[in-house]
């Protein structure tokens, strides 16, 4: 009998490490050469790795959600014949389809600047000033001296310090603790440096959407049956908003557009390529309407349509979420009164339409009920002042008030 090591494969493209969001066997399986044995998760795409020979696991080299470096040990097998080591180029699928539906798709980001992650404390292990026992202990323990609170008098770790530090590790009763991995542990990266970096405002208008609700109906009416049918998509309010949107941005370019504010510049874009941020049974999901400006409403609809359900069922390609240059999220009739939404770095804008909601108003001397929404845009003030984006909203709120003109122009 032999052994074969397998390691972390380079995937190319400048990638060092991947997170391994699955393992699909375990120490003692028994696999055949090109069987799945674990999910990678890169800042490009899933990844399913696959066994390069065939033989009997004995080693897994991390866990779920830990990052592994390429070259490092990813698995080690049994085999038949003599030992040997695998070639980190091997036996990965790099494209988007590749991910199992257990593994869901990098939430839709357009490049950027890469995250920073948890700064490393610059102070080795060993400046930190504690007792050989103390020390003896955390090492017994599997306690790191640099996460105590130390309470000594000349600034040392004390065994009180290691019980407190023990006690915060541990879980207490009815707390259930879950590990980040994978999608959910990229958005709150993203999400965190988002915050960090962008100072973000949010402007709210509210619209009527009477006229263009009635549009809306009277233009499905017209294709009921190709609708019944599953030939066209039913219209929602979306894509007429997008519509809009798509012609606003034309007059207002710095809402289109990503600041890479470590190379000092900002890039607009004169093609919408519009991130509908959708939400899944894993997570966000940021697939890529392209060219949204070009696309009627009924052709809007079902691409729409398609990249929901590609993002719910995990069937997006890699070109389907990237290259967004703006974002817009909606959560829909659930979409509440009012959302502040948070930019993706580096983009420099998010919209967020609201539910849309019955309201009585007082039009010239009688009362009426009115469909009204109110709509959000979230803004990095470092490159979008609060008048503009007030300006331009008026912009999107005329041609959504007034729907046929968005058809005229």
């Amino acid at each position: 009998m032999g052994q074969y090591i397998f390691k972390m494969p380079d995937i190319g493209e400048g990638v060092v490490e991947a997170e391994i969001t699955a393992w699909h066997v375990m120490p003692g399986d028994k696999v055949s050469e090109e069987d799945p044995i674990a999910d990678a998760m890169t800042d490009k795409a899933t990844i399913e790795l696959t066994s390069p020979v065939d033989g009997i696991i004995t080693d897994i080299g991390c866990e779920a959600g830990d990052m592994l470096a390429v070259g490092a040990m990813l698995a080690t097998f049994e085999t038949e014949g003599e030992a040997e080591e695998d070639s980190p180029q091997a036996n990965v699928d790099t494209s988007a389809q590749a991910a199992s539906e257990d593994a869901a798709p990098l939430v839709s980001l357009p490049p950027q600047a890469p995250l920073a992650r948890a700064p490393v404390p610059l102070m080795p292990a060993q400046k930190v000033l504690a007792s050989p026992a103390v020390r003896k202990r955390a090492r017994e323990a599997g306690l790191d001296l640099a996460d105590a609170v130390p309470t000594g008098a000349s600034g040392q770790v004390t065994h009180i310090d290691l019980d407190r530090l023990a006690e915060s590790l541990e879980p207490v009763e009815g707390e259930t603790r879950i590990k980040i991995i994978g999608l959910r542990r990229v958005i709150a990266e993203r999400m965190q440096a988002s915050k960090r970096y962008i100072p973000h405002f949010t402007y709210v208008d509210e619209i009527n959407m009477t006229a263009l609700e009635a549009l809306r109906a009277r233009a499905n009416e017209k294709r009921a049956l190709e609708i019944e049918e599953g030939e066209a998509a039913k219209l929602t309010v979306l894509p007429f908003i997008i519509r809009a949107l798509a012609l606003t941005l034309q007059d207002w370019p710095q809402f289109n557009a990503r600041y890479l504010d470590e190379k000092g510049f900002v890039s607009q874009f004169s093609q919408l390529n519009l991130g509908l941020a959708t939400q899944t049974d894993k997570g966000l999901i940021v697939p890529v309407l392209k060219n949204a400006g070009s696309l009627s409403i009924w052709d809007m609809a079902t691409e729409i349509r398609r990249l929901a359900d590609g993002a719910r069922k995990n069937k997006l390609t890699t070109e389907d979420l990237t290259g967004a240059t703006t974002t817009l999220t909606s959560l829909g009739p659930l979409g509440g009164i009012v959302t502040t939404p948070v930019i993706n770095r580096p983009e420099v804008a998010i919209f967020g339409p609201n539910k849309i909601r019955s309201k009585l108003e007082l039009c010239g001397g009688e009362i009426a009920e009115r469909k009204v929404m109110n709509f959000s845009v979230s803004c990095d003030h470092r490159v979008i002042d609060g008048y503009d984006a007030a300006q331009m909203v008026q912009d999107l709120k005329a041609l959504l008030e007034d729907p046929q003109l968005m058809f005229l122009l």
